[in-house]
């Protein structure tokens, strides 16, 4: 698993194959995500993993980051490449959002 900061995320952004994993609840997610964010709470990330592809690159965000923190870990152990978004959506709507 690596780390990212959020100005380093946004960067990636850009990258059409980017694929974010939104970690938090389903009411976190529909009060605001990210155009590409594909929501899958934490609790039901484990029994999801055949959704994903181990040849790409996902980009795990939770609220502050402490969660998408173990669930990268999670996925790389399982043999995914995992990014955690370091901060979460709180750090990137403080830090990305507020600058535009």
């Amino acid at each position: 698993m690596t780390s990212i900061s959020v100005q380093d995320f946004a960067a990636q952004l850009k990258e059409p194959s980017a694929v974010v994993l939104d970690t938090r609840d389903h009411t976190a997610y529909e009060e605001g995500h990210l155009p590409q964010a594909i929501s899958m709470p934490a609790t039901s990330l484990p029994n999801r993993l055949q959704e994903l592809d181990k040849s790409k690159t996902y980009f795990v965000l939770s609220h502050s980051g402490r969660r998408s923190e173990i669930l990268a870990s999670f996925l790389s152990d399982n043999g995914f490449n995992a990014v955690h978004v370091i901060g979460g959506m709180r750090a990137y709507r403080n830090t990305i959002e507020a600058a535009a």
